[in-house]
Protein backbone atom coordinates (compact mmCIF):
# COMPACT_ATOMS: atom_id res chain seq x y z
CA UNK A 1 0.00 0.00 0.00
CA UNK A 2 1.31 3.45 -0.92
CA UNK A 3 1.40 5.77 2.09
CA UNK A 4 2.43 9.44 1.84
CA UNK A 5 3.37 11.45 4.92
CA UNK A 6 3.25 15.24 4.64
CA UNK A 7 5.88 16.85 6.88
CA UNK A 8 9.40 15.76 7.84
CA UNK A 9 9.42 16.91 11.44
CA UNK A 10 9.71 14.60 14.43
CA UNK A 11 6.15 13.29 14.03
CA UNK A 12 6.38 12.52 10.32
CA UNK A 13 9.84 10.96 10.49
CA UNK A 14 8.92 8.81 13.50
CA UNK A 15 5.95 7.45 11.57
CA UNK A 16 8.17 6.77 8.55
CA UNK A 17 10.71 4.85 10.66
CA UNK A 18 7.95 2.90 12.44
CA UNK A 19 6.37 1.93 9.10
CA UNK A 20 9.74 0.76 7.81
CA UNK A 21 9.99 -1.59 10.79
CA UNK A 22 6.73 -3.13 9.55
CA UNK A 23 8.07 -3.53 6.01
CA UNK A 24 6.26 -0.49 4.58
CA UNK A 25 8.29 2.18 2.76
CA UNK A 26 6.39 5.49 2.79
CA UNK A 27 7.10 8.70 0.90
CA UNK A 28 7.62 11.83 3.02
CA UNK A 29 6.89 15.22 1.43
CA UNK A 30 8.64 18.17 3.05
CA UNK A 31 7.98 21.75 1.92
CA UNK A 32 11.42 23.19 2.75
CA UNK A 33 14.44 22.45 0.59
CA UNK A 34 16.77 21.95 3.54
CA UNK A 35 14.73 20.93 6.57
CA UNK A 36 16.60 21.89 9.71
CA UNK A 37 14.78 21.93 13.05
CA UNK A 38 15.37 24.78 15.48
CA UNK A 39 18.58 24.26 17.40
CA UNK A 40 17.02 23.95 20.84
CA UNK A 41 16.48 21.02 23.17
CA UNK A 42 13.79 18.44 23.70
CA UNK A 43 12.90 16.30 26.70
CA UNK A 44 12.40 12.60 25.94
CA UNK A 45 10.48 10.92 28.80
CA UNK A 46 10.45 7.15 29.41
CA UNK A 47 7.16 6.61 27.56
CA UNK A 48 8.77 8.01 24.40
CA UNK A 49 12.01 6.09 24.95
CA UNK A 50 10.03 2.83 25.08
CA UNK A 51 8.41 3.62 21.72
CA UNK A 52 11.63 4.77 20.06
CA UNK A 53 13.38 1.63 21.27
CA UNK A 54 10.62 -0.42 19.66
CA UNK A 55 11.48 1.08 16.28
CA UNK A 56 15.20 0.47 16.66
CA UNK A 57 16.51 3.81 17.96
CA UNK A 58 17.52 2.87 21.50
CA UNK A 59 21.26 2.77 20.87
CA UNK A 60 21.26 6.15 19.10
CA UNK A 61 19.27 7.73 21.94
CA UNK A 62 21.73 6.42 24.49
CA UNK A 63 24.65 7.74 22.45
CA UNK A 64 23.25 11.23 21.93
CA UNK A 65 21.06 11.82 24.97
CA UNK A 66 21.92 13.27 28.37
CA UNK A 67 20.38 11.50 31.40
CA UNK A 68 19.34 14.13 33.97
CA UNK A 69 19.48 12.93 37.56
CA UNK A 70 16.53 15.06 38.63
CA UNK A 71 14.40 18.18 38.40
CA UNK A 72 14.96 21.20 40.67
CA UNK A 73 12.12 23.69 41.13
CA UNK A 74 13.71 26.94 42.29
CA UNK A 75 12.54 30.30 43.62
CA UNK A 76 12.50 32.79 40.74
CA UNK A 77 14.00 35.57 42.86
CA UNK A 78 17.05 33.97 44.45
CA UNK A 79 17.21 30.41 43.11
CA UNK A 80 16.61 28.81 46.50
CA UNK A 81 15.21 25.24 46.26
CA UNK A 82 11.44 24.76 46.44
CA UNK A 83 10.95 21.17 45.29
CA UNK A 84 12.95 18.27 43.89
CA UNK A 85 12.02 15.35 41.65
CA UNK A 86 14.37 12.38 41.26
CA UNK A 87 15.12 10.95 37.81
CA UNK A 88 18.28 9.00 36.88
CA UNK A 89 18.40 5.34 38.00
CA UNK A 90 15.24 5.77 40.06
CA UNK A 91 13.33 6.79 36.92
CA UNK A 92 14.63 3.72 35.06
CA UNK A 93 13.61 1.40 37.89
CA UNK A 94 10.10 2.85 38.05
CA UNK A 95 9.37 3.18 34.34
CA UNK A 96 11.78 0.77 32.69
CA UNK A 97 13.52 3.42 30.61
CA UNK A 98 15.65 6.54 31.19
CA UNK A 99 14.66 10.17 30.83
CA UNK A 100 16.79 11.90 28.16
CA UNK A 101 17.42 15.47 27.11
CA UNK A 102 19.03 16.29 23.76
CA UNK A 103 19.04 18.76 20.91
CA UNK A 104 16.01 18.56 18.65
CA UNK A 105 18.43 18.42 15.72
CA UNK A 106 20.05 15.31 17.23
CA UNK A 107 16.72 13.50 17.44
CA UNK A 108 15.85 14.66 13.92
CA UNK A 109 19.19 13.34 12.61
CA UNK A 110 18.66 10.02 14.43
CA UNK A 111 15.34 9.55 12.63
CA UNK A 112 16.71 10.55 9.22
CA UNK A 113 19.62 8.13 9.57
CA UNK A 114 17.13 5.28 10.04
CA UNK A 115 15.50 5.95 6.66
CA UNK A 116 16.78 5.04 3.19
CA UNK A 117 18.01 7.88 0.99
CA UNK A 118 15.19 9.30 -1.09
CA UNK A 119 12.45 8.64 1.44
CA UNK A 120 12.11 12.39 2.13
CA UNK A 121 11.32 14.56 -0.90
CA UNK A 122 12.25 18.13 -0.06
CA UNK A 123 10.81 21.19 -1.79
CA UNK A 124 7.38 19.51 -1.97
CA UNK A 125 4.83 22.02 -0.70
CA UNK A 126 1.33 20.54 -0.74
CA UNK A 127 -1.27 23.07 -1.83
CA UNK A 128 -4.36 20.92 -2.34
CA UNK A 129 -5.80 17.49 -1.60
CA UNK A 130 -8.05 15.79 -4.17
CA UNK A 131 -10.16 12.87 -2.98
CA UNK A 132 -10.74 9.96 -5.30
CA UNK A 133 -12.55 6.66 -4.95
CA UNK A 134 -9.46 4.57 -4.33
CA UNK A 135 -6.66 7.14 -4.05
CA UNK A 136 -5.90 10.64 -2.80
CA UNK A 137 -3.98 13.04 -5.04
CA UNK A 138 -1.71 15.64 -3.46
CA UNK A 139 -1.06 18.72 -5.58
CA UNK A 140 2.29 20.44 -4.95
CA UNK A 141 3.29 24.03 -5.62
CA UNK A 142 5.82 22.99 -8.26
CA UNK A 143 3.09 21.34 -10.34
CA UNK A 144 3.80 17.74 -9.39
CA UNK A 145 1.05 15.43 -8.23
CA UNK A 146 1.55 12.56 -5.82
CA UNK A 147 -0.99 9.75 -5.50
CA UNK A 148 -1.48 7.69 -2.37
CA UNK A 149 -3.85 5.16 -0.86
CA UNK A 150 -3.37 6.82 2.53
CA UNK A 151 -2.20 10.35 3.39
CA UNK A 152 -0.97 11.30 6.86
CA UNK A 153 -0.71 14.99 7.67
CA UNK A 154 2.23 15.70 9.98
CA UNK A 155 2.86 19.25 8.80
CA UNK A 156 2.22 21.16 12.02
CA UNK A 157 -0.37 23.55 13.39
CA UNK A 158 -0.54 25.42 10.05
CA UNK A 159 -1.13 22.16 8.16
CA UNK A 160 -2.21 22.70 4.57
CA UNK A 161 -3.61 19.19 4.48
CA UNK A 162 -5.80 19.89 7.51
CA UNK A 163 -7.08 23.05 5.86
CA UNK A 164 -8.06 21.01 2.81
CA UNK A 165 -9.99 18.32 4.67
CA UNK A 166 -10.97 19.78 8.07
CA UNK A 167 -10.77 23.58 7.78
CA UNK A 168 -9.82 25.40 10.97
CA UNK A 169 -7.74 28.53 11.46
CA UNK A 170 -5.12 28.42 14.26
CA UNK A 171 -5.55 31.22 16.79
CA UNK A 172 -2.36 32.88 18.05
CA UNK A 173 -2.27 33.14 21.83
CA UNK A 174 -1.09 36.22 23.70
CA UNK A 175 2.02 34.37 24.80
CA UNK A 176 5.63 34.22 23.72
CA UNK A 177 7.70 31.08 23.85
CA UNK A 178 11.42 31.82 23.85
CA UNK A 179 14.05 29.12 23.46
CA UNK A 180 17.81 29.34 23.30
CA UNK A 181 21.20 27.78 23.94
CA UNK A 182 23.99 28.87 26.26
CA UNK A 183 27.27 27.34 27.50
CA UNK A 184 26.77 25.17 30.58
CA UNK A 185 29.68 26.95 32.24
CA UNK A 186 27.32 29.88 32.89
CA UNK A 187 25.71 27.93 35.77
CA UNK A 188 27.55 26.76 38.88
CA UNK A 189 28.79 23.20 38.39
CA UNK A 190 26.74 20.90 40.62
CA UNK A 191 28.48 17.78 39.34
CA UNK A 192 25.13 16.47 38.08
CA UNK A 193 22.99 16.92 35.00
CA UNK A 194 19.78 18.56 36.27
CA UNK A 195 16.62 20.03 34.81
CA UNK A 196 15.94 23.39 36.48
CA UNK A 197 12.64 25.26 36.61
CA UNK A 198 12.00 28.78 37.95
CA UNK A 199 8.20 29.39 38.07
CA UNK A 200 6.31 32.59 38.76
CA UNK A 201 2.58 33.17 38.58
CA UNK A 202 2.59 34.75 35.12
CA UNK A 203 5.71 33.24 33.51
CA UNK A 204 8.40 30.62 33.96
CA UNK A 205 11.94 29.77 32.89
CA UNK A 206 13.54 26.33 32.54
CA UNK A 207 16.82 24.86 31.38
CA UNK A 208 18.42 21.45 30.97
CA UNK A 209 21.70 20.01 29.61
CA UNK A 210 22.27 18.84 26.03
CA UNK A 211 25.34 17.95 23.94
CA UNK A 212 26.90 15.80 26.60
CA UNK A 213 26.21 18.41 29.27
CA UNK A 214 28.38 21.09 27.62
CA UNK A 215 25.40 23.21 26.54
CA UNK A 216 22.21 24.28 28.28
CA UNK A 217 18.96 24.52 26.38
CA UNK A 218 16.62 27.03 27.97
CA UNK A 219 13.00 27.98 27.47
CA UNK A 220 10.65 30.64 28.75
CA UNK A 221 6.91 31.23 28.48
CA UNK A 222 5.68 34.75 29.19
CA UNK A 223 2.78 37.04 28.31
CA UNK A 224 2.76 38.91 25.04
CA UNK A 225 1.09 42.25 24.48
CA UNK A 226 -1.48 42.48 21.66
CA UNK A 227 0.30 42.96 18.35
CA UNK A 228 3.71 42.13 19.81
CA UNK A 229 3.76 38.37 19.22
CA UNK A 230 6.94 37.44 17.32
CA UNK A 231 8.04 41.02 16.65
CA UNK A 232 11.30 40.86 18.62
CA UNK A 233 14.14 41.68 16.26
CA UNK A 234 16.91 39.04 16.45
CA UNK A 235 19.53 41.51 17.68
CA UNK A 236 17.22 42.73 20.45
CA UNK A 237 16.11 39.36 21.76
CA UNK A 238 18.72 39.05 24.50
CA UNK A 239 18.11 42.56 25.82
CA UNK A 240 14.34 42.19 25.64
CA UNK A 241 14.37 38.80 27.36
CA UNK A 242 16.64 40.18 30.08
CA UNK A 243 14.13 42.99 30.60
CA UNK A 244 11.28 40.48 30.79
CA UNK A 245 13.13 38.59 33.56
CA UNK A 246 14.62 41.57 35.39
CA UNK A 247 14.91 40.88 39.11
CA UNK A 248 15.06 37.12 38.61
CA UNK A 249 17.77 34.76 39.87
CA UNK A 250 21.28 35.47 38.64
CA UNK A 251 21.32 32.02 37.05
CA UNK A 252 18.37 32.95 34.82
CA UNK A 253 19.73 36.31 33.73
CA UNK A 254 23.22 34.85 33.32
CA UNK A 255 21.94 32.19 30.93
CA UNK A 256 20.04 34.73 28.84
CA UNK A 257 23.03 37.09 28.70
CA UNK A 258 25.25 34.23 27.50
CA UNK A 259 22.81 32.97 24.86
CA UNK A 260 24.34 31.99 21.55
CA UNK A 261 20.92 31.90 19.90
CA UNK A 262 17.35 32.77 20.89
CA UNK A 263 14.20 31.94 18.98
CA UNK A 264 10.76 33.43 19.64
CA UNK A 265 7.46 31.74 18.79
CA UNK A 266 3.79 32.42 19.26
CA UNK A 267 1.86 29.32 20.39
CA UNK A 268 -1.11 28.44 18.22
CA UNK A 269 -4.40 27.03 19.42
CA UNK A 270 -6.81 25.05 17.28
CA UNK A 271 -10.38 24.24 18.23
CA UNK A 272 -10.64 20.53 19.06
CA UNK A 273 -11.48 18.61 15.89
CA UNK A 274 -14.49 16.33 15.94
CA UNK A 275 -12.33 13.80 14.12
CA UNK A 276 -8.74 13.51 12.95
CA UNK A 277 -9.55 11.69 9.75
CA UNK A 278 -11.64 11.97 6.62
CA UNK A 279 -11.67 9.12 4.18
CA UNK A 280 -8.08 8.19 3.35
CA UNK A 281 -6.55 11.23 5.09
CA UNK A 282 -5.59 11.40 8.78
CA UNK A 283 -3.95 14.01 10.99
CA UNK A 284 -1.22 13.52 13.59
CA UNK A 285 1.06 15.56 15.84
CA UNK A 286 0.51 19.31 15.89
CA UNK A 287 -1.63 19.08 12.75
CA UNK A 288 -4.19 17.24 14.89
CA UNK A 289 -3.59 18.56 18.42
CA UNK A 290 -1.07 21.35 19.01
CA UNK A 291 -0.22 21.15 22.71
CA UNK A 292 0.03 24.39 24.67
CA UNK A 293 3.53 25.08 26.07
CA UNK A 294 2.77 24.36 29.74
CA UNK A 295 3.42 20.62 29.66
CA UNK A 296 6.46 18.94 28.00
CA UNK A 297 4.11 16.74 25.99
CA UNK A 298 4.27 17.92 22.38
CA UNK A 299 7.07 15.54 21.42
CA UNK A 300 5.66 12.68 23.50
CA UNK A 301 2.20 12.86 21.97
CA UNK A 302 3.57 13.10 18.42
CA UNK A 303 5.69 9.98 18.92
CA UNK A 304 2.76 8.12 20.47
CA UNK A 305 0.59 9.09 17.48
CA UNK A 306 3.25 7.80 15.10
CA UNK A 307 3.85 4.40 16.70
CA UNK A 308 0.14 3.74 17.28
CA UNK A 309 -0.71 4.64 13.68
CA UNK A 310 2.11 2.51 12.26
CA UNK A 311 0.93 -0.50 14.27
CA UNK A 312 -2.55 -0.14 12.79
CA UNK A 313 -1.39 0.53 9.22
CA UNK A 314 0.75 -2.61 9.30
CA UNK A 315 -2.20 -4.78 8.28
CA UNK A 316 -4.17 -2.20 6.30
CA UNK A 317 -5.06 -2.71 2.65
CA UNK A 318 -6.59 -0.39 0.11
CA UNK A 319 -10.17 -1.43 0.93
CA UNK A 320 -9.64 -1.32 4.73
CA UNK A 321 -7.51 1.80 5.15
CA UNK A 322 -10.41 4.14 5.90
CA UNK A 323 -11.59 1.93 8.75
CA UNK A 324 -8.02 1.68 10.09
CA UNK A 325 -7.64 5.48 10.12
CA UNK A 326 -10.96 5.79 11.94
CA UNK A 327 -9.73 3.36 14.62
CA UNK A 328 -6.50 5.35 15.03
CA UNK A 329 -8.33 8.68 15.34
CA UNK A 330 -10.85 7.38 17.85
CA UNK A 331 -8.18 5.75 20.04
CA UNK A 332 -5.73 8.64 20.12
CA UNK A 333 -8.34 11.37 20.51
CA UNK A 334 -9.58 9.66 23.63
CA UNK A 335 -6.06 9.36 25.03
CA UNK A 336 -4.99 12.95 24.45
CA UNK A 337 -8.21 14.63 25.50
CA UNK A 338 -7.28 14.89 29.19
CA UNK A 339 -3.93 16.52 28.34
CA UNK A 340 -5.63 19.12 26.18
CA UNK A 341 -8.06 19.86 29.01
CA UNK A 342 -5.22 20.27 31.51
CA UNK A 343 -3.30 22.55 29.13
CA UNK A 344 -6.40 24.70 28.68
CA UNK A 345 -6.90 24.84 32.45
CA UNK A 346 -3.33 26.07 32.89
CA UNK A 347 -3.83 28.69 30.16
CA UNK A 348 -7.05 29.93 31.81
CA UNK A 349 -5.30 30.04 35.18
CA UNK A 350 -2.36 32.00 33.75
CA UNK A 351 -4.76 34.53 32.24
CA UNK A 352 -6.56 34.93 35.57
CA UNK A 353 -3.29 35.33 37.48
CA UNK A 354 -2.03 37.96 35.08
CA UNK A 355 -5.26 39.92 35.37
CA UNK A 356 -5.13 39.66 39.17
CA UNK A 357 -1.52 40.83 39.21
CA UNK A 358 -2.31 43.83 37.02
CA UNK A 359 -5.23 44.68 39.32
CA UNK A 360 -3.05 44.35 42.42
CA UNK A 361 -4.99 41.34 43.73
CA UNK A 362 -3.10 38.51 45.40
CA UNK A 363 -3.35 35.18 43.61
CA UNK A 364 -2.24 31.65 44.34
CA UNK A 365 -0.39 29.22 42.09
CA UNK A 366 -1.90 28.28 38.72
CA UNK A 367 -4.67 25.66 38.92
CA UNK A 368 -3.77 22.27 37.49
CA UNK A 369 -0.07 22.37 38.26
CA UNK A 370 -0.59 19.84 41.03
CA UNK A 371 -1.55 17.30 38.33
CA UNK A 372 1.43 17.80 36.06
CA UNK A 373 3.82 15.49 37.85
CA UNK A 374 1.64 12.47 37.23
CA UNK A 375 1.44 12.90 33.48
Amino acid sequence: MRIVIVGAGIAGLTLAVALRRHGITPVVLEQSHHPAPPGTGVQVPPSVVHRLRRIGLGEALDRRGVRPTGVDVLDWRDGSPLEELTLGPDCERRFGAPYYTMLRSELHATLLEALPAGTVRTGSYVTDVLDGTDVVTLCCADGTRVRAEAVIAADGAHSTVRQAVLPAVPRPLQLRVCRGLAPAARLPDTGEARIRVWPRADRYFTCYPVEGGHTLSFGAVLPSEPGQLESWAPRRRIDDLLAAFAGWSDEVTGLVAAAEWIGVWTPQQLPPASTWNRGRVALMGDAAHPVLPFLPQGLAQSVEDAVALADLLRTATGPTVEAVLERYAAARQGQIGSLQELSQELLDSLTELRAASEAGVAAGPPRGLEDVGGR
